[in-house]
């Protein structure tokens, strides 16, 4: 990844003269969150401290919303790039590599496996988006970014059975719920388990509606809003969001490892 230049997955490798700062800064932002989070529950697996485990569960309500302004904003930057289709399978590569890593995690960490997670999705989204990129220039903005969302919402029910307003899960066979290889799809068995969960749908048409919201040309519209500096560290975060998550986990554990050993092996907490 190269220092202002591009951003490995996040960002195009073509970028426009102008890089817009505002949407590094945001995305820096949505990162941080994402390291708390995680960070909150890797305490918990690790130290076993309460408080830890408390707050990834007070915090978890929101996370789905900060997951899908991540990949939005991933989606809208998409269409700065003309090569999303080899973007997209580094990007998947290094989900899979994530996966392999995370199976073979020793067991006092926990279930760490991430089966299928945001880079797994991202990859997706940005091969789909850059194979049919010749469909959606043909698209309306408002036609696609409407039916994107609509889409979004109404299979939400597939991850969400909770929120499943409009009744999709009933649609699905229930025998569906006993193949264990349809979980790309957000279609699970009961015992299946990713530390890091978004499936191809609903998640994918909400990185499809950030892809056509970039027809918008917001940034480009509004140039001193979002091309200016103002929180370098968070722009810093956004720009290398993808080194960021693949060593964020890594660190963490090693942090609470040594502090699992420094205080005597965990006695000081009971």
């Amino acid at each position: 990844m190269e220092n202002n230049t591009q951003s490995e997955v996040f960002l195009p490798e073509e970028t426009p003269k102008i890089r817009y700062a505002l949407l590094d800064e945001i995305r820096g932002f949505l990162v941080l969150c994402m390291i708390f989070y995680h960070g909150f529950l890797s305490v918990f697996n690790v130290l076993g401290l309460e408080v830890a485990d408390t707050l990834f569960d007070f915090f978890t309500p929101v996370q789905p919303i900060f997951a899908g302004m991540f990949i939005m904003l991933s989606g809208m930057m998409c269409g700065f790039s003309h090569s999303n289709i080899i973007r997209g399978a580094k990007c998947f590569a290094v989900g899979i590599v994530i996966t392999v890593v995370t199976s073979l995690a020793p067991e006092s960490f926990g279930d760490i496996a991430i089966r299928f997670g945001i880079l797994h999705l991202l990859g997706i989204s940005m091969m789909f988006c850059g194979v049919l990129n010749f469909a959606f220039k043909r698209i309306n903005k408002w036609v696609g970014i409407i039916l994107a969302l609509a889409l979004f919402f109404v299979l939400y029910g597939l991850v969400d059975k909770n929120a499943d307003f409009v009744g999709i899960t009933k649609l699905i066979p229930q025998s569906w719920h006993q193949n264990e290889y349809l979980f790309p799809f957000g279609i699970t068995t009961s015992g299946f388990f990713s530390a890091d969960y978004f499936p191809i749908f609903p998640w994918m048409f909400l990185f499809v509606a950030g892809y056509f919201l970039y027809k918008f040309e917001i940034p480009q519209k509004h140039s001193k809003l979002f091309a200016p500096k103002r929180v370098k560290p968070l722009g810093f975060l956004g720009r290398h969001a993808l080194l960021i998550y693949i060593v964020h986990q890594p660190i963490i554990y090693v942090f609470c490892g040594f502090m699992y050993l420094v205080f005597f092996n965990g006695m000081l907490y009971g």
